[in-house]
């Protein structure tokens, strides 16, 4: 409810249903409840992008998103300036992980995931994320590239699919961020892709990088995974119960204290179900 600059930018661009053909992402700095014009910033840098790449469609094609500390001013004319056509010499197609190390914040390490299919595509992801990390997305941001031939309204399918099973299903803090964003883009070059394994392909992209940003969370010491089985509603409130248990405060202390206490896992179960689902005999 409550997006920054670039996501608001980001968002138009989906309406709008044009191609995209850029991605430009710049750290240390979120464009967020800085003052003046954020969404002008945003598009300021775009176009910078747009003019040094020579796009047909210009910033309209480049999709933003930034990355850093809240209330910051992003330095945008000098992105646009100085940064922007270094960052356009420095293309190169030989690795991804590169853009993993540029993204990071308080990462520890960048985070990249590919797969190949049999038909010779392939589908790479990466990441960053530390803290601020809540299902309904986090403080992250996921860039996955594929150069296989599948319709766009598939894709979207797929993604959201992938994203509900992956990064909508993690928590570290339980603090959600203004800058999530997931992003699937295609060149089309490789056809005869099976969709069916290109959507398993893609879903264990997703949750490598989901995993390895609970992994590398800010503070991490214990990594948990929990399985919520015959549950009594839908899908979307059993990643809910699964995001309040992972979130109780005296769960995480017994968990950190490598204190086997079941106790307060069933308390933290009968909590949400006492709250959200009190109809049901637990």
């Amino acid at each position: 409810q409550f997006p920054g600059a670039p996501i608001q930018v980001g968002r138009q661009r989906l309406a709008d249903g044009g191609p995209l053909h850029a991605l430009v992402i710049n750290n240390k700095v979120s464009n967020v409840c800085a003052g003046g014009d954020g969404v002008g910033n945003a598009e300021l840098v775009c176009n910078a992008v747009a003019q040094e790449l020579d796009l047909p469609n210009g910033a309209s094609s480049v999709l933003p998103s930034s990355t850093g500390v809240i209330g910051w001013r992003l330095p945008a004319q000098e992105l646009a300036t100085d940064v922007v056509p270094k960052a356009a010499k420095a293309l190169q197609m030989e690795s991804a992980l590169a853009a993993a190390k540029a993204i990071c914040t308080t990462d520890r390490w960048p985070k990249v995931r590919s797969q190949t299919l049999s038909n010779g595509a392939r589908v790479v992801g990466i990441a960053k994320g530390a803290g601020m990390i809540e299902p309904n997305m986090a403080t992250m941001l996921s860039y996955i590239m594929t150069d296989a031939i599948i319709p766009k309204a598939t894709l979207q399918t797929m993604l959201t699919e992938a994203v509900n099973g992956s990064y909508n299903s993690i928590s570290v803090d339980g603090d959600e961020s203004t800058s999530d964003t997931v992003a699937l883009v295609a060149s089309n070059v490789v056809s005869n892709t099976d969709e069916a394994e290109f959507r398993d392909s893609l879903r264990v992209v997703c949750q490598g990088l989901a995993q390895d940003i609970v992994r590398n969370g800010e503070g991490t010491g214990h990594v948990l995974r929990v399985h919520v089985l015959k549950f009594p509603g839908t899908d979307a409130e059993a990643r809910r119960l699964g995001r309040h248990v992972v979130n109780s405060p005296l769960f995480k202390c017994a968990v950190s204290g490598n204190d086997p206490n079941t106790g307060r896992l069933a308390a933290a179960i009968g909590s949400f179900m006492g709250k959200f689902k009190n109809d049901e005999n637990i």
